[in-house]
């Protein structure tokens, strides 16, 4: 085999291991360089992190509310979302929020994984917040 052609068949393995990337796990976006979903900024501090997979497609978040945000203007819910608490990802539903932190686009919301707000308290501070700018 020639290189060329070894090079080819590695190309294209390391092709089909990214498409077959579980969309039911969370992964970590390029930290540094990945941007966010909703508002563009790059994604560099992994403590307000979040993701969402919706229609096979992984989308990245430099903050809990930009995906928040991002949720409601989509027209479908996403199949899986997860945030990122001291413990690593956790589930967005399950995970617990305290509303004091700074996060990167002044949220505040981190997550924790016991005690503070449920998802849907914390989706409503997010939305009561954006609706006040």
């Amino acid at each position: 085999m020639t290189r060329r052609e070894l090079f080819g068949v590695a190309a294209a393995l390391v092709v089909l291991a990214m498409a077959c990337e579980k969309s039911d796990a969370p992964a970590d976006p390029v930290w540094g360089k990945q941007a966010c979903a909703s508002c563009s900024m790059l994604i560099g501090d992994r403590r307000y992190a979040a993701q969402a997979v919706q229609g096979g497609e992984r989308k990245y978040f430099d903050d809990i509310g930009c995906m928040v945000v991002w949720m409601e203007s989509q027209k479908t819910k996403p199949e899986h979302a997860w945030v990122r608490s001291a413990d690593g990802w956790a589930d967005a539903t399950t995970a617990r929020y305290a509303g004091d932190a700074k996060t990167p686009m002044d949220f505040g919301l981190e997550a924790r994984a016991s005690g503070g707000a449920s998802w849907d308290e914390a989706r409503a501070l997010v939305l009561a917040k954006g609706k006040a700018r």
